[in-house]
């Protein structure tokens, strides 16, 4: 549990300056429904400004990171406050911002020291990325040990 930063600026828009956040955790949870993330309904979002609270327990490890990716990678979202507990003891992933000029590939071989382990990234963000070569800078990305 804690706090993660995200670019404000990088990410999904989910709502704009003119409709405001009157229903931006409404249309955060929505978002992380359409994800199709089996149990993501044990999860609770909350926005209060440019911060989401992520509240639940009863998931997994890996389960809590997707949500907790998903939520940061929305347009005007800097801080994520995790405050899930999850039902099983498997070990955290690492989090990677993406920088410009990154690929999957590029940051496998530095992460991992190998290229063509991107796929293992790939999947394990899935489905909030539909393809390898579709990624942002800012754009923050589990990496599993």
């Amino acid at each position: 549990m804690g706090l993660f930063n995200f670019v404000k600026e990088a990410g999904e828009k989910l709502w704009d300056a003119v409709s405001g956040h009157d229903d931006a955790s409404k249309k955060l949870k929505d978002h992380i429904d359409k994800l199709g993330l089996p149990d993501s309904d044990k999860v609770n979002v909350a926005v209060n400004g440019d911060t989401v609270t992520v509240s639940g327990d009863g998931i997994s490890q890996e389960l809590k990171e997707k949500i907790l990716v998903a939520a940061g990678n929305v347009a005007g979202i800097t801080k994520v406050d995790d405050q899930v507990k999850v039902a099983d003891n498997a070990p955290e992933a690492e989090f990677y911002t993406v920088k410009k000029g990154d690929t999957l590939s590029a940051i496998s071989k530095t992460l991992y020291g190998n290229a063509n382990e991107y796929n293992k990234i790939f999947e394990a963000n899935k489905p909030m990325l539909t393809h390898p070569d579709k990624i942002y800078p800012g754009q923050v990305l589990r990496i599993p040990k």
